[in-house]
């Protein structure tokens, strides 16, 4: 609880230092805000090859050791603790790594066939439900440093197959349909847009509901 603690506030000054109060404010409160929920099945994922990036950066997945190691560096605490908090959940990351630089970071709770469920508390308020041998991806992060070029394509493509490499069927997640970078990435992917739903927040409270319209 104290390392969540701590990251939050870290975050919160990170992302005020990095985006202003307008971002900051729009994170934490706001008012019948548009959620896209979306799944994709791993069979007919676009080839890594369509987001080809520079011979020194790969997609990897993330562990407890590589990163008490320090072997790979975030530009960012927030995220670094955030890992490490995910991590300690259960939960799976992969990075998009530059040298030894997280560029960009996704993370999934699955449900392994014939394995314990994994599952997250935002499948309940989206309306889905991940099975055995389904994902449910979140929280993807690219550094305003290395934004541009493709990068967050390739490190969500990336991941997808390496989800697929590891018995993952299909996978599922959402975007804010304001956010429109997001949108695009989705969309290049072939991700499909389930039915929308609205979402209400004050601080760390939500209150949601399902819209009367599906997907776009």
């Amino acid at each position: 609880m104290l390392r969540y603690c701590k990251m939050r506030l870290v975050q919160a000054r990170e992302m005020l230092l990095v985006a202003g109060w307008r971002t900051l404010l729009r994170d934490i409160v706001y008012l019948n805000r548009v959620a896209v929920p979306v799944e994709i099945p791993l069979d007919s994922l676009r080839p890594v090859t369509d987001f080809t990036r520079p011979p020194d950066e790969a997609v990897l997945e993330l562990s407890a050791e590589l990163l008490g190691e320090r072997r790979l560096v975030y530009r960012f605490r927030s995220r670094y603790l955030k890992a490490l908090t995910y991590l300690g959940k259960g939960y799976r990351g992969f990075a998009l790594v530059k040298g030894n630089t997280v560029a960009g970071d996704i993370w999934c709770a699955d449900r392994p066939q014939g394995g314990r469920s994994c599952n997250h508390p935002d499948e309940r308020w989206l309306g889905i439900e991940c099975r055995p041998g389904e994902a449910y991806t979140f929280d993807m992060f690219v550094d305003p440093a290395h934004r541009g070029g493709n990068l967050a394509a390739a490190l969500q493509n990336g991941t997808l197959h390496l989800l697929k490499k590891r018995g993952i069927t299909k996978a599922y997640g959402f975007f804010w349909a304001d956010n429109v970078p997001a949108l695009w990435v989705h969309r290049t992917l072939r991700w499909h847009e389930l039915q929308r739903v609205r979402a209400t927040r004050l601080l760390l409270s939500r209150k949601l509901h399902v819209t009367s319209h599906g997907a776009a």
